[in-house]
Protein backbone atom coordinates (compact mmCIF):
# COMPACT_ATOMS: atom_id res chain seq x y z
CA UNK A 1 0.00 0.00 0.00
CA UNK A 2 2.93 2.27 1.11
CA UNK A 3 4.71 1.53 -2.33
CA UNK A 4 1.31 2.50 -4.21
CA UNK A 5 1.38 5.82 -2.03
CA UNK A 6 4.92 6.89 -2.86
CA UNK A 7 4.35 5.55 -6.50
CA UNK A 8 1.17 8.42 -6.94
CA UNK A 9 3.04 10.74 -4.87
CA UNK A 10 6.21 10.66 -7.03
CA UNK A 11 4.38 10.65 -10.15
CA UNK A 12 2.37 13.53 -8.78
CA UNK A 13 5.31 15.35 -8.15
CA UNK A 14 7.29 14.53 -10.92
CA UNK A 15 3.81 15.27 -13.63
CA UNK A 16 4.05 19.01 -11.83
CA UNK A 17 7.64 19.98 -11.76
CA UNK A 18 7.60 19.30 -15.58
CA UNK A 19 4.68 21.74 -15.78
CA UNK A 20 6.68 24.40 -13.80
CA UNK A 21 9.73 23.68 -15.82
CA UNK A 22 7.61 23.78 -19.43
CA UNK A 23 5.54 27.39 -18.31
CA UNK A 24 9.09 28.76 -17.22
CA UNK A 25 10.50 27.72 -20.63
CA UNK A 26 7.60 29.12 -21.81
CA UNK A 27 7.89 32.33 -20.51
CA UNK A 28 11.76 32.37 -20.47
CA UNK A 29 11.04 32.17 -24.80
CA UNK A 30 8.47 34.56 -24.92
CA UNK A 31 10.40 37.39 -23.14
CA UNK A 32 13.49 36.44 -25.21
CA UNK A 33 11.58 36.41 -28.02
CA UNK A 34 9.98 39.84 -27.58
CA UNK A 35 13.22 41.86 -26.26
CA UNK A 36 14.94 40.91 -29.77
CA UNK A 37 15.58 43.84 -31.87
CA UNK A 38 13.62 43.00 -34.82
CA UNK A 39 10.51 41.24 -32.86
CA UNK A 40 8.43 44.14 -33.63
CA UNK A 41 9.06 45.22 -36.85
CA UNK A 42 9.03 41.13 -38.32
CA UNK A 43 5.51 41.02 -36.28
CA UNK A 44 4.06 44.42 -37.98
CA UNK A 45 5.68 42.80 -41.33
CA UNK A 46 3.95 39.36 -41.01
CA UNK A 47 0.53 41.47 -40.17
CA UNK A 48 0.68 43.55 -42.98
CA UNK A 49 1.44 40.69 -45.21
CA UNK A 50 -1.45 38.25 -43.63
CA UNK A 51 -3.70 41.10 -43.97
CA UNK A 52 -7.04 40.21 -46.23
CA UNK A 53 -7.11 42.86 -48.72
CA UNK A 54 -9.99 44.88 -49.04
CA UNK A 55 -12.22 44.48 -51.90
CA UNK A 56 -12.63 48.13 -51.64
CA UNK A 57 -8.80 48.91 -51.39
CA UNK A 58 -8.57 52.61 -52.91
CA UNK A 59 -12.35 53.46 -52.33
CA UNK A 60 -11.36 57.55 -50.90
CA UNK A 61 -12.71 58.43 -48.08
CA UNK A 62 -16.06 60.09 -48.35
CA UNK A 63 -15.52 63.14 -46.90
CA UNK A 64 -12.51 64.89 -49.53
CA UNK A 65 -14.43 65.50 -52.22
CA UNK A 66 -10.76 66.00 -54.35
CA UNK A 67 -10.02 62.58 -53.38
CA UNK A 68 -13.45 61.26 -54.51
CA UNK A 69 -13.08 63.23 -57.88
CA UNK A 70 -9.79 61.64 -58.61
CA UNK A 71 -11.50 58.18 -57.78
CA UNK A 72 -14.07 58.72 -60.32
CA UNK A 73 -12.01 59.58 -63.08
CA UNK A 74 -9.48 57.02 -62.60
CA UNK A 75 -12.68 54.12 -62.53
CA UNK A 76 -13.69 55.92 -65.67
CA UNK A 77 -10.65 55.63 -67.38
CA UNK A 78 -10.28 52.17 -66.25
CA UNK A 79 -13.50 50.76 -67.43
CA UNK A 80 -13.21 52.97 -70.57
CA UNK A 81 -9.85 51.13 -71.58
CA UNK A 82 -10.93 47.87 -70.39
CA UNK A 83 -14.04 47.83 -72.37
CA UNK A 84 -12.45 48.74 -75.37
CA UNK A 85 -9.88 45.88 -75.04
CA UNK A 86 -12.81 43.60 -74.83
CA UNK A 87 -13.16 42.87 -71.03
CA UNK A 88 -16.81 44.10 -70.46
CA UNK A 89 -16.70 42.27 -67.00
CA UNK A 90 -14.00 44.48 -65.26
CA UNK A 91 -14.91 47.61 -67.35
CA UNK A 92 -18.56 47.37 -66.37
CA UNK A 93 -17.00 46.84 -62.81
CA UNK A 94 -15.00 50.22 -62.73
CA UNK A 95 -17.99 52.03 -63.95
CA UNK A 96 -20.35 50.70 -61.34
CA UNK A 97 -17.69 51.90 -58.90
CA UNK A 98 -17.60 55.39 -60.59
CA UNK A 99 -21.37 55.01 -60.63
CA UNK A 100 -21.39 54.13 -56.83
CA UNK A 101 -19.46 57.09 -55.95
CA UNK A 102 -21.19 60.03 -58.60
CA UNK A 103 -23.41 62.75 -57.00
CA UNK A 104 -25.86 62.21 -59.89
CA UNK A 105 -25.48 59.27 -60.98
CA UNK A 106 -28.58 59.08 -63.13
CA UNK A 107 -26.99 61.21 -65.36
CA UNK A 108 -24.09 59.59 -65.83
CA UNK A 109 -25.99 56.33 -66.34
CA UNK A 110 -28.00 58.27 -69.27
CA UNK A 111 -24.78 59.36 -70.83
CA UNK A 112 -23.37 55.83 -70.62
CA UNK A 113 -26.27 54.27 -72.01
CA UNK A 114 -25.86 56.45 -75.08
CA UNK A 115 -21.98 55.59 -75.34
CA UNK A 116 -21.39 52.27 -74.39
CA UNK A 117 -22.67 49.03 -76.44
CA UNK A 118 -25.94 47.47 -75.45
CA UNK A 119 -24.19 44.43 -73.57
CA UNK A 120 -22.02 46.23 -71.93
CA UNK A 121 -24.58 48.81 -70.40
CA UNK A 122 -26.90 45.62 -69.79
CA UNK A 123 -24.34 44.03 -67.59
CA UNK A 124 -24.21 47.14 -65.58
CA UNK A 125 -27.28 47.91 -64.75
CA UNK A 126 -27.09 44.11 -63.88
CA UNK A 127 -23.98 44.77 -62.05
CA UNK A 128 -25.57 47.81 -59.96
CA UNK A 129 -28.69 45.74 -58.82
CA UNK A 130 -26.81 43.24 -57.57
CA UNK A 131 -24.22 46.16 -55.60
CA UNK A 132 -27.79 47.60 -54.21
CA UNK A 133 -29.52 44.24 -53.45
CA UNK A 134 -26.41 43.45 -51.27
CA UNK A 135 -26.03 46.81 -49.82
CA UNK A 136 -29.99 46.25 -48.80
CA UNK A 137 -28.77 43.09 -47.33
CA UNK A 138 -26.50 44.22 -45.37
CA UNK A 139 -28.21 47.32 -43.89
CA UNK A 140 -31.29 45.21 -42.91
CA UNK A 141 -28.53 42.07 -41.08
CA UNK A 142 -26.60 45.42 -39.50
CA UNK A 143 -30.51 47.04 -38.32
CA UNK A 144 -31.08 43.45 -36.87
CA UNK A 145 -27.99 42.87 -35.26
CA UNK A 146 -28.50 46.50 -33.48
CA UNK A 147 -32.30 45.33 -32.69
CA UNK A 148 -30.90 42.40 -31.29
CA UNK A 149 -28.21 44.55 -28.98
CA UNK A 150 -31.48 46.15 -27.30
CA UNK A 151 -32.43 44.98 -24.19
CA UNK A 152 -35.30 42.74 -23.47
CA UNK A 153 -37.92 43.40 -21.49
CA UNK A 154 -39.57 39.94 -21.04
CA UNK A 155 -42.82 40.66 -23.25
CA UNK A 156 -43.98 37.96 -25.86
CA UNK A 157 -44.61 39.45 -29.56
Amino acid sequence: MIGVLVNKTSLSLVAGLASVAFVGYCVYFDSKRRNHPEFKKKLYERRRRNRKPDQHEGVPILTDQRSIERYFMQEIHKGELLITEGNFERGADHLMNAIVVCNKPGKLLSVLQSTLPVEVFSLLVYKLNNYNMNAQRQTSINDNLMTGLVADDGSVE
